[in-house]
């Protein structure tokens, strides 16, 4: 009787704690899968017995990593590729908040892509791995007089040629003001950056860190990409972080595998 009462404490105390991946609290994540299916707060919690999470999400038991498979599936999703992202929430459950630079955020993470096909080329696909993703909020969207939100990444980090790749948004014309600035076709994206040190498939630290004018990428010990320029001083949309597999591509037979160990946002 004893060991019964133990084993339904200890079933209470796993379900009370809340959704976890090995040490990846899940809590404050949306989960969008390649189908299009869009997990919710209850679902994520009991991820490893839903049958819409497999085979794109589960938990390696044997080094506790959270891992994320993508290949292009039919599905509901609007966008231009499948994709295998977790979107941040402030409020679990809810999407309707989001942070301000002003209020800044910082995203780290360890990950590692452990699989990725090639094009006929014999040169690897890609995929996007994390973004500081914008939108905007009720206010904006009242000031404007539009009923849906207008979204698009301040930054987004890849996984391509075997190294990290980091691309953010800037405007067209620096001197656009005001409502202007909310409008998508204001901005474009700039060409890019590499950091030098080929990762492959090794496992690797990633840590973002906005703050008000200021957005930081930081990888492993090298030194990080600093942007403090008129497109961080003018971004005007509210934000949340999305990290994940999203493998940009349709080729027919590609795959990606990553793996995340660590994964946290903190305000």
């Amino acid at each position: 009787m004893k060991y019964l009462v133990l084993i339904f404490f200890i079933a209470f105390i796993c379900r009370a704690s809340g959704q976890k991946a090995g040490d990846i609290d899940l809590s404050h994540w949306r989960l969008e899968l390649p189908t299009g299916y869009k997990a919710s707060e209850w679902k994520l919690s009991n991820f490893q017995n839903d049958r819409f999470a497999k085979p794109f999400f589960y938990l390696d038991t044997l080094d506790g990593a959270l891992v994320m498979e993508a290949y292009p599936a039919k599905g509901t999703s609007k966008s231009k590729y499948t994709r295998n992202t977790l979107r941040e929430q402030l409020i679990p459950g809810s999407s309707e908040k989001n942070w301000t630079l002003e209020e800044g955020g910082i995203l780290t993470t360890e990950l590692q892509v452990v699989e990725m096909s090639k094009e006929t080329t014999k040169k690897y696909h890609r995929t996007l791995l994390l973004q500081i993703h914008g939108t905007t909020s009720d206010e904006q969207e009242e000031s404007l007089g539009i009923s849906k939100s207008i979204s698009l990444p301040l930054l987004s980090v890849y996984w391509q040629n075997e190294r990290i790749r980091v691309v953010r948004r800037v405007l067209k014309d620096p001197s656009t003001n005001g409502d202007d600035l909310l409008k998508k076709d204001s901005w474009e994206n700039d060409a890019g950056r590499y950091f030098g040190k080929k990762v492959s498939f090794d496992k690797i630290k990633l840590r973002v860190e906005a703050s008000d004018g200021r957005v930081e990428v930081h990888l492993n010990d090298l030194k990080p990409f600093v942007y403090k320029d008129t497109n961080i001083r003018k971004w005007p949309f509210e934000n949340y972080f999305n990290v994940g597999n999203y493998l940009q591509t349709k080729d027919y037979g590609s795959k990606s595998i990553v793996k995340y160990y660590e994964l946290e946002a903190s305000h």
